[in-house]
C-alpha cells in the first residue's frame, strides 16, 4: 500500500465518498426516523415560514445547543430549496463520521490497508434513526481531532482547543463530548508506556489533562448560566425524569448497536467478515494501534450499557455512545502487510463497505415506494389543513415476520413514525408532532396551534380514534382533541394490520385517498367545515 502515489490515494478516497451517496439515488428522501421530522423543520427554517405565518415562528433565544444544521438552514436560505437543503445535510451526516475518522486515521498512521474499512462505519445505527445533527456533530469532532493530533503547545493551542469545544457544543452536546474524548486520546499518546516512566511525564499528562477538561467544561458552564432555555425544559415541566436502561438485553443491545442496521443476520455476516482481515494481520504481527485512542474507545465501550435510555427531553441515548467508541477505535487501527498482502486486504475491507452500502440501497430503494405513497395520498389534503398522524401498530412478531425492506430497522423498530411530518413542507399542514423542543430548537409553534402540539410527540394507533379510554402516553396527547382541533388524518403503515385488531372507523370519519402503506382519512371537523361554507 505504500507504494500508492498520493492522486490514486485521494482519487480512491473520492471514489468511496461517491459510493457512499449512491442510496440517495434510490431514495432521495429516505425513510429513517427522525429524519423527516427534521427535514419539516429545516423547510420551515428555510422559508416556510412565511407560507405559515399564523402556525410557525422562529425565536433563535430559546435554542443554543444542537443547532447546527439549523444553523446550516439558515445560511443556505435562498440559495437552494428548503428539501435540498435536508438532502444535503443528510449526505453530510453519512459522509461526515466515515471522512472525519479517515482523516484521523491518515493522521496518525498515514495511509494503509485499514482505511478502505472505514467507509463501512458510514451505516451506523444513529444514521437509520436520522440523528443528522448528532451525526454531523460527529464528524466535525473527527475533523477537529484530526487537525489538532494531540499536539503540546502554548496558549494558541489551547485558545484555539477551547473555540472547537465551543462550537461542537452549538452544533450537538455529544459532538463536544467525543471531541473531549479523542482528544484525550491523543494526549496519552500512541503509547501508554512513557506516560508511565517517571513521575514528572505523568503529572505532564495530568496537567495537560486538566487544561482539557476545563477547555471542554468552560463553554458548557457558560451555557447553562446564560442559556434562556436549556434542553430538556419540556421535559422537565412534563414531570418527566431519567429513564434507565436495566435489562442485559438491553445493554447488549446497546454496546452492539453501531453495527446493527435494517436485517441483524445481515450485519452480523458483513461484521464478521470485516473482522477477519484485523484478525488475521494481529496473527501475522501486523496490527498496530495508537494505545490512547484505544484505551478511550474502551472506556467508551464500557460505560454504553448503563448509559440512560432517556434524559433531559433526549431519547434512545443508549446507542451514541457505542457508535463513538467504534469510532476511536477504527481511527486507533493501522494495519501493516506486506504489498501483496496488503492489497488484498484492502480490496476484501472495500468490497466489504461496498456491501454494506448496496444493502442499505435496497432497503431504501423499496421503502421509496411508501414514501411515494405517502405522496400520492396527501395531493389530496387541502393546503393549510390540520393533519393527525395515526399508524397501525404492528406487533413485533408481524414486523419482524412480513414487515417489507427498509420499513423497519433492526428487526421490528418502525422507520416511518416521523414521515407525516411531510405533510408541512408538501401540503402545508400543521402537524402538531414536529421538534420544537425548548432549549434545542430554535423553531415555535404559535397559539392556538400550540394548544395541541407536542414537542417531541409520537405517532398514535389508529385505535385512539375508536377507544376514548385508550391509554396514551403524554407524547401522544394530541390525540384527545381530533374531533375538535383536526381535519384529516394521515394513517401509515396500513398494508400491515394493527397489533389490536382492526379498527372500525367512527360515524363521520371516511377514507379519502389510500394507496397501500398511507391512508387519508377526512374527520368531522373538516366534513362540517365544508357545511358551513
Amino acid at each position: 500500500m505504500g507504494s500508492m502515489n498520493g492522486p490514486v490515494r485521494y482519487g480512491g478516497a473520492l471514489l468511496f465518498g461517491i459510493v457512499l451517496l449512491l442510496p440517495l439515488l434510490f431514495s432521495p428522501l429516505p425513510m429513517l426516523s427522525d429524519y423527516p421530522n427534521h427535514l419539516a423543520r429545516f423547510w420551515l427554517l428555510s422559508g416556510g415560514t412565511e407560507l405559515m405565518p399564523d402556525v410557525y415562528g422562529v425565536d433563535w433565544s430559546r435554542a443554543r445547543t444542537n443547532i447546527g444544521a439549523d444553523l446550516v438552514t439558515v445560511a443556505l436560505k435562498g440559495l437552494l430549496p428548503g428539501e435540498r437543503i435536508a438532502q444535503a445535510i443528510l449526505a453530510t451526516a453519512i459522509l461526515g463520521p466515515a471522512l472525519g475518522c479517515f482523516l484521523l486515521s491518515l493522521r496518525l498512521h498515514g495511509w494503509n490497508a485499514w482505511q478502505f474499512a472505514l467507509p463501512f462505519f458510514a451505516w451506523t445505527h444513529t444514521l437509520i434513526f436520522g440523528f443528522v445533527t448528532f451525526q454531523i456533530g460527529l464528524g466535525v469532532a473527527l475533523v477537529l481531532a484530526a487537525a489538532d493530533g494531540g499536539r503540546e503547545g502554548g496558549a494558541a493551542v489551547w485558545l484555539s482547543r477551547l473555540v472547537a469545544a465551543a462550537a461542537l457544543l452549538v452544533v450537538h452536546p455529544f459532538a463536544l463530548l467525543f471531541y473531549a474524548a479523542l482528544l484525550g486520546g491523543l494526549i496519552i499518546g500512541p503509547r501508554l508506556a512513557p506516560i508511565l516512566a517517571s513521575r514528572a511525564a505523568f503529572l505532564a499528562f495530568l496537567g495537560r489533562g486538566a487544561g482539557l477538561v476545563l477547555c471542554c467544561a468552560l463553554p458548557v458552564i457558560v451555557f447553562a448560566l446564560t442559556a434562556k432555555e436549556l434542553p430538556g425544559a419540556d421535559a422537565n415541566a412534563n414531570g418527566d425524569g431519567i429513564l434507565w436502561n436495566t435489562s442485559i438485553a438491553g445493554r447488549i443491545a446497546a454496546l452492539t448497536s453501531p453495527v446493527r442496521l435494517y436485517e441483524i443476520r445481515t450485519d452480523m455476516v458483513l461484521v464478521a467478515l470485516l473482522a477477519v482481515v484485523p484478525i488475521v494481520a494481529l496473527l501475522r504481527s501486523g496490527l498496530r494501534t495508537h494505545q490512547g485512542l484505544l484505551l478511550v474507545a474502551l472506556v467508551l465501550a464500557a460505560v454504553s450499557p448503563f448509559m440512560p435510555l432517556a434524559v433531559a427531553g433526549t431519547s434512545v441515548i443508549q446507542v451514541r455512545i457505542p457508535i463513538m467508541a467504534l469510532l476511536a477505535a477504527a481511527a486507533a487501527i493501522r494495519i501493516e502487510l506486506p504489498a501483496r498482502a496488503a492489497v488484498v486486504a484492502g480490496l476484501a475491507l472495500a468490497l466489504l463497505s461496498v456491501a454494506r452500502t448496496g444493502d442499505v440501497a435496497r432497503h431504501w430503494a423499496r421503502s421509496e415506494e411508501d414514501i411515494q405513497a405517502m405522496r400520492a395520498v396527501l395531493a389530496a389534503l387541502p393546503r393549510g389543513s390540520s393533519m393527525l398522524p395515526l399508524q397501525h401498530e404492528a406487533s413485533r412478531e408481524a414486523a419482524m415476520r412480513s414487515g417489507p425492506l427498509g420499513r423497519y430497522f433492526t428487526g421490528d423498530r418502525p422507520a416511518y413514525t416521523q414521515s407525516v411530518a411531510l405533510a408541512a413542507p408538501w401540503r402545508q399542514a400543521f402537524v402538531p408532532m414536529l421538534f420544537t423542543a425548548r432549549g434545542k430548537q430554535p423553531l415555535v409553534v404559535l397559539p392556538p396551534w400550540s394548544e395541541i402540539a407536542v414537542p417531541e410527540g409520537e405517532i398514535a394507533t389508529i385505535h385512539a380514534l375508536v377507544d376514548p379510554e385508550l391509554p396514551l402516553p403524554p407524547s401522544q396527547a394530541y390525540v384527545r382533541q381530533w374531533r375538535e382541533r383536526f381535519d384529516y388524518a394521515l394513517v401509515l403503515n396500513t398494508d400491515m394490520e394493527d397489533m389490536r385488531g382492526p379498527a372500525t372507523l367512527p360515524a363521520g370519519v371516511e377514507v379519502v385517498a389510500a394507496q397501500g402503506f398511507a391512508q387519508l382519512l377526512r374527520l368531522p371537523r373538516a366534513a362540517r367545515t365544508a357545511e358551513a361554507r
